[in-house]
């Protein structure tokens, strides 16, 4: 480069020496001036040839040195990123501190569809996300936070051969006794829609915290929001309310009714709870629950006066496998109320819970289960939750608050025909243990059986239909029971790829 720049100075120096000379040249003189002698215009002539030759010298060695020197490498110009290309790189980089460094969930849990999606709302071991590719979330604009509007719309078309009790959920411990014959009911609701708010926060490399709120229009009204969950979790310390700690939320049949099995554990409640994971996919939690008694004898002239001393604690175990998992919970809890004499008693309640879910036969078949017994767990079962029977007084003689034993089980198979058609059949099964004190009207059995046909024909759309049948026994040994049929279509707000 130095060499370059003499070359250039020196043809601009003989430049400016040539135009001086020209400048210098004397102009011919008229008549009346001096002549040049023939001598001085030689000495100029021979001059102007010497700068000539100098000149045609200096450009030749430019030449030169232009066609011999090297190629200046061209700079490198990186494509211009746009604003489209800095957020997806940057929801990626989040994404990269939100996924923890070990998987806990086996790949049936994170596969396995349900038409209600509880597996989503379920609180997870350091929040790992059932789908790794974190679909429909987006990063909030100037933060690492990432959020997904999740839920679907779902339209229920029910119509009852004869009157099944409550008519937007199929609970056979609602089934009218005596059974009333040739009387039809049909009804339209909408009531089972969700909507729901996920946000993922980094909180350093592999770790992060996470917030969830879902609602559905099961309240008091018509179309009132309910609240289903509404909890945040960091470090594995959960506060809120969600799935109880006792409950497994992987397990529920994949159907069209919104409640589900009359023996399905599926409880959600406030609570606080501290999750811990093993090797191999094992995991324990512990947690602190609302408690209710759910008590309502009564008298001629006294209404039981239930309340709640302590709260409910649970513990569970689970082990996750790629063909599906195990889970054993247990629940310990304070019984209490008010009696005809004034006094107050307590009782202990507890139950023991196993459950699980195993592809079985075909690649994509999933059979899932649950089988629970103990005593004054009632309120935690679908049938049972809120008949006041946690506990009844064993008899007039012997007026002592008991924990009434009983047992809820319960068992799907899914099976798909094709990618997009999919059926299952369920049966459950429950059964309390009365007291001799209680009314002859009281809950005993009751039985829940259902099978449908599921289709996804484009999109995100779903539609369905089932066929249900329950019947429910009372303490005095009296039965009905009801079948129904239902039309359903679920239209989901975000479109999820498979993970197959």
């Amino acid at each position: 480069m130095a060499q370059t720049s003499s070359h250039i100075w020196k043809v601009c120096s003989v430049f400016l020496l040539s135009a001086a000379f020209l400048i210098c040249i004397p102009q011919p003189v008229h008549a009346q001036g001096q002549a040049a002698t023939p001598e001085q215009i030689e000495a100029l002539r021979k001059k102007l040839e010497i700068l000539q030759g100098q000149m045609a010298e200096v450009q030749r060695e430019l030449q030169q040195l232009s066609a011999g020197s090297a190629k200046v490498p061209e700079k490198v110009v990186e494509p211009k990123m746009t604003a489209d290309t800095e957020k997806q790189k940057s929801k990626e980089e989040v994404e990269a501190r939100l996924t923890p460094k070990e998987e806990q969930i086996g790949k049936n849990t994170s596969t396995y569809v349900t038409y209600a999606q509880d597996p989503q709302a379920a609180p997870r071991i350091n929040n790992e996300p059932l789908d790794p590719r974190f679909p429909g979330f987006f990063r909030l604009p100037g933060t690492d936070t990432l959020l997904r509007i999740g839920g679907y719309f779902k339209t229920d078309f029910i119509y009852d051969l004869r009157p099944a009790g409550n008519a937007d959920s199929f609970i056979p411990s609602t089934i009218p006794i005596p059974t009333v014959t040739s009387v039809n009911n049909s009804t339209i609701s909408v009531r089972p829609t969700r909507l729901n708010l996920d946000f993922l926060v980094p909180m350093g490399l592999n770790d992060s915290a996470r917030f969830y709120i879902e609602v559905d229009f099961f309240g008091t009204n018509a179309t009132t929001p309910h609240l289903r969950h509404a909890y945040g979790q960091a470090k594995n310390f959960l506060i809120g309310q969600t799935f109880s700690n006792f409950v497994d939320p992987d397990i529920g049949p994949d159907q069209l009714d919104f409640q589900g099995p009359n023996a399905w554990i599926a409880i959600r409640n406030p609570q606080f709870r501290y999750s811990h994971a093993f090797a191999n996919r094992m995991a324990v939690s512990f947690s602190a629950e609302k408690p209710t008694s759910d008590v309502a004898f009564a008298t001629p002239e006294f209404n039981a006066q239930p309340n709640t001393p302590t709260p409910d604690g649970t513990v569970k175990i689970r082990r996750e496998v790629d063909g599906g998992h195990i889970q054993f919970s247990a629940l310990f809890r304070s019984v209490a109320a008010y009696l005809a004499n004034g006094r107050h008693e307590s009782t202990l309640g507890w139950g023991l819970n196993l459950a699980g879910a195993h592809k079985v036969f075909r690649k994509n078949d999933t059979v899932v289960y649950q089988a629970a017994y103990g005593h004054g767990i009632e309120r935690y079962i679908n049938d049972t939750s809120g008949l006041g029977i946690d506990a009844a007084i064993t008899s007039s003689q012997n007026p002592h608050l008991n924990a009434l034993p009983v047992v809820a089980t319960y068992g799907s198979y899914q099976h798909f025909w094709k990618p997009r058609l999919r059926s299952s059949a369920v049966y459950g099964f429950v059964q309390v243990q009365n007291t001799a004190y209680q009314p002859g009207s009281a809950f005993h059995q009751s039985n829940y059986s259902a099978g449908n046909l599921i289709w996804n024909p484009f999109g995100s759309l779903t539609l369905g239909t089932e066929f249900l049948y329950g019947w429910r026994y009372t303490h005095a040994g009296a039965s009905g029971n009801a079948p129904r049929i239902m039309f359903s279509a679920k239209f989901n707000f975000i479109r999820e790829q498979s993970k197959e």
